[in-house]
């Protein structure tokens, strides 16, 4: 039997502290709209309270010191109790990542992507308000508040944390795949110019003429979703804004990706970052990959009428008394044609 919102809250409020009562934020994703475009997801702006997104961006283990070298910063996020986990688009061995940033590395992302970058989570807390956030996140009321938004009745797992990524780091355009029944993305930049950065997500649609990968995802759940070239798909619009969140359930349009392009000894794009996964959905081995769909789809066949089968056998014979006029008789009709 699900929680409800009421109950979700009452849980909320005993699993925080005095000091942070997160309990509001539960109100704020009940209440937020749907939006339809690109696809459906909310987004809620200013999803802190002022006090606690000032106190979250200006933590230590947030605002992480300037530093000279990409060595030097990640070994100050190690000190500060970041480690580097396995995600998408990145790889888990500084050792490549430094070598990468110098272009000698080995390492290969997914051919749909030109680089990859480093993600590291928090894992280690020296700040009571990033403690409490993380066990917000990580609570039952959190996670049913989110499932009644969006109607997810089946069996889940959370997964969520605090998250740094480096320049780099790539996820070319995709849906997600078919295991994953929600993800969210909430921006806690510690930088005041950092919606000018070149470091936020992109919500994309088809171009027309790839529209048809989508219908086949649509219509064909035995098969999973994949990674799509960027030239196959427009950006419709990013979160950009800090302190805001964007929620929403995968589906054969949820396309989204990231390129991080900017320099993380100034800053770092963070994140908390979160996904609820089907527990009753394998990983799929069936995942056609982007170049099988590297094919326009064949014009429709020509509707052959009466009029247009006289008109191509007129055409043809013209042509064919063209090439029988010996060329003496050319040149003769050409001059009685211009006397």
């Amino acid at each position: 039997m699900q929680t409800t919102i009421e109950e979700a809250t009452e849980e909320a409020s005993s699993v925080n502290s005095n000091t942070f009562d997160f309990t509001y934020l539960l109100e704020k994703i009940a209440k937020a709209e749907f939006l339809h475009h690109p696809f459906r997801h909310i987004e809620i702006k200013n999803f802190f309270s002022d006090e606690h997104f000032y106190a979250i961006t200006t933590s230590p283990q947030v605002r992480i010191a300037r530093a000279n070298t990409t060595k030097e910063l990640i070994d100050t996020l190690f000190a500060q109790g970041y480690e580097v986990i396995p995600f998408p688009g990145c790889t888990v061995s500084v050792r490549d990542y430094l070598h990468w940033l110098k272009r000698h590395s080995g390492y290969e992302n997914i051919r749909t992507c030109e680089g990859f970058g480093l993600t590291f989570r928090l894992k280690h807390f020296h700040d009571p308000i990033l403690a409490a956030l993380d066990e917000f996140f990580k609570s039952a009321a959190f996670k049913a508040t989110l499932e009644q938004k969006f109607g997810i009745v089946r069996p889940t797992s959370s997964d969520t944390g605090l998250q740094k990524y480096l320049h780099g780091y790539e996820i070319s355009p995709h849906p997600d795949i078919r295991k994953k029944a929600l993800t969210y993305m909430l921006n806690v930049n510690p930088c005041s110019n950092s919606e000018d950065l070149d470091i936020h997500t992109h919500y994309l649609t088809f171009k027309p003429e790839k529209r048809f990968i989508g219908e086949f995802w649509r219509y064909n759940e035995a098969y999973d979703r994949c990674w799509l070239p960027w030239e196959w798909c427009e950006t419709v619009k990013r979160q950009c804004q800090n302190n805001s969140i964007v929620i929403f359930a995968p589906s054969w349009d949820t396309l989204h990706g990231i390129k991080l392009n900017y320099d993380h000894l100034v800053t770092q794009r963070t994140q908390f970052y979160g996904n609820l996964w089907y527990q009753d959905v394998p990983f799929s081995p069936t995942m056609p990959q982007y170049y099988q769909f590297d094919f326009k789809p064949q014009p429709k066949p020509m509707i052959r009428t009466r009029k247009s089968v006289l008109k191509s056998y007129a055409k043809q014979f013209e042509s064919y008394a063209k090439r029988m006029v010996p060329q003496p008789l050319k040149r003769l009709i050409k001059l009685v044609i211009r006397s």
